[in-house]
């Protein structure tokens, strides 16, 4: 009971660092950057297309800039947008050069739109390496929200798992804590407390992937990019906990012995 106890003391702090995640976010995002990417939109829907090109690199300037300009503009409503938030935000840097990718939802009367920002910042100098728009019926959070609503096996089995998995893991290390093994009871600790070979599950596409050389603790998690991105789930076989339930009168036999 012991190892339970500080295995929730240190789980507590990721549990309640999950409940503030929206604040979390804010704090991430870039805000000179965020707000020159807006006005770029900003200007795209004013068709002021030569306040944009000059933003835009060097290296990507060329004789149809002004026409993908033109292309993406279209796509922007023609109205001042009912609100404006920040989904997502990446900044990476490598020595002097610093990358950001901001993504823009926008709310308007009928409809809603995603913009995507691409910049790059070197010598002090902000550069433009990438817009995209994409028009949208809702807005992301209710697209990616979690729902059973039109999902397939994979969802349901992918679900279970993620139920059960948990619940036979910390079975496993309870019964692990309670059984007195002679050498080395800390590894099979560790080694029942993990799941290998996980599969993560895309919730709202449905697409997935499998990542052999994995460990996942408790053999089962979620993760999301932002407030509004898809839910993760990942599952990942039990393979210690299995193996000592297996083994667990053998390991009591050489202990007695």
């Amino acid at each position: 009971m012991y190892f339970m106890r500080r295995l929730i003391v240190l789980l507590l702090p990721i549990v309640l660092l999950g409940c503030d995640r929206d604040a979390m976010f804010e704090k991430f995002i870039p805000k000179d950057e965020e707000a020159i990417a807006k006005g770029l939109i900003a200007k795209l829907s004013a068709r002021d297309y030569p306040a944009v090109e000059a933003k835009v690199d060097k290296s990507l300037q060329s004789s149809d800039m002004r026409r993908k300009l033109e292309e993406i503009a279209e796509l922007i409503p023609a109205e001042v947008p009912k609100s404006t938030h920040t989904i997502g935000a990446i900044t990476n840097k490598f020595n002097e050069v610093t990358e950001y990718g901001l993504t823009i939802e926008y709310e308007y009367s009928e409809s809603w739109l995603v913009a995507s920002v691409s910049m790059r910042r070197s010598n002090d100098a902000l550069t433009v390496f990438g817009i995209h728009v994409a028009p949208h019926k809702q807005s992301l959070e209710t697209e990616n929200a979690f729902s059973f609503t039109g999902k397939g096996w994979l969802h349901y089995v992918v679900i279970c798992l993620a139920i059960i998995i948990p619940v036979l893991v910390v079975y496993a290390i309870v019964m692990c804590a309670r059984t007195r093994i002679a050498k080395r009871k800390w590894l099979w600790l560790l080694f029942v407390a993990v799941g290998v070979f996980q599969l993560q599950l895309n919730w709202t596409t449905g697409a997935w992937s499998i990542q052999p050389l994995y460990f996942l603790l408790l053999g089962a998690g979620f993760s999301k990019g932002g407030p509004a991105a898809p839910l993760i789930l990942a599952v990942a076989f039990p393979l210690g906990a299995v193996l000592f339930l297996l083994k667990r009168q053998s390991l009591r036999q050489v202990d007695s012995a």
